[in-house]
């Protein structure tokens, strides 16, 4: 029975993946994190070691190479700095069992491939990036109709041919070439049912070309992260990232273990201010100038409920 559930969790996770989509390269990197702890806690890796234990079993597989590389450095800060950590941890463990402490401890190794400034920027940056390649395409799509256009006409109006694409099946077919699946199973299906109609019935080449601009012009940029969604709707960089960052994983146990996983964090489990600032100075190397505090903490988790609340 124990083993379905874990196994139930991973198919979550597994969902989760494949659900992120191609923009926030710091999501796909969390889901994937996720899936390979999950493998492990599934398979009785250190569930009864205290937090302590755990994270020096961590740091030696990280050093082995059977974590993400830039792990290490994040276990050693936490093990470094654990007397800063353990107070928070004693009062943690009124609420969490050993295995929901050591899946937390995962959650916040993972969260700083979350709020990592670099990542960060690049979630910032995408959408921006996809919309200008959208209007790219459209314009291009539009100048490419045109031109068919153009040929075709001159086609039809005088004796001569450039011998190049007119009918829209041909050129599928030729596309198709190096496609398996499309050669072995679609082709002759496809051409059979083209063979009784005339070029009258279907959009010419350029009509496909411009239904490509129209697409481009009309799309509407959307991402299936909530991290990510709340990161393009702040302007930049800042400490509020690191500490959404963690939010977010704790939110994403509550969500995506299962109910009767044994590491699932508790639905009604909350981090005081206090512990998160601690964890995110930790965790993120903050410099000391620069360290997070209980009123930061609290704005941006005001923030962070209130961004998720427009969703």
């Amino acid at each position: 029975m124990a083993i379905e559930i874990e196994i139930s969790n991973l198919s979550s996770l597994k969902k989760y993946l494949t659900q992120i989509g191609t923009l926030g390269s710091g999501s796909i990197s969390f889901a994937k994190h996720q899936l390979t702890r999950s493998e492990n806690i599934m398979m009785g890796e250190f569930t009864e070691l205290n937090a302590f234990e755990y994270l020096g079993g961590q740091k030696k597989e990280a050093a082995e190479g059977k974590r993400h590389r830039s792990d290490y450095a994040v276990i050693k800060r936490l093990i470094e700095r654990y007397s800063e950590l353990e107070p928070h941890v004693k009062v943690m463990y009124q609420t969490l069992t050993i295995p929901q402490m050591n899946r937390f401890i995962d959650l916040v190794i993972d969260a700083v491939a979350l709020g990592n400034e670099s990542e960060v920027e690049e979630v910032r940056t995408a959408p921006k990036e996809l919309k200008a390649i959208n209007d790219n395409i459209s314009k291009l799509a539009f100048e490419l109709a045109e031109q068919l256009d153009k040929r075709t006409q001159l086609h039809e109006k005088t004796s001569f041919t450039s011998n190049t694409h007119y009918a829209l099946f041909k050129l599928i077919e030729d596309a198709g070439q190096s496609n398996y699946m499309f050669e072995s199973y679609l082709k002759e299906s496809l051409r059979n049912t083209v063979g009784p109609y005339d070029l009258r019935y279907y959009p010419s080449i350029s009509q496909i070309v411009t239904q490509l601009g129209i697409d481009a012009q009309n799309a509407s940029i959307e991402t299936s992260s909530e991290l990510d969604l709340i990161l393009t709707r702040t302007e930049r960089p800042s400490s509020a990232d690191q500490i959404r960052a963690i939010l977010r994983t704790v939110q994403f146990s509550k969500e995506n273990d299962g109910d009767s996983c044994c590491f699932k964090i508790p639905d009604d489990f909350e981090l005081s201010n206090q512990a998160i600032a601690v964890f995110v100075n930790a965790a993120f190397d903050i410099p000391f100038d620069k360290l997070v505090d209980d009123l930061q903490v609290r704005n941006a988790k005001r923030k962070y409920k209130l961004l998720c609340e427009e969703d």
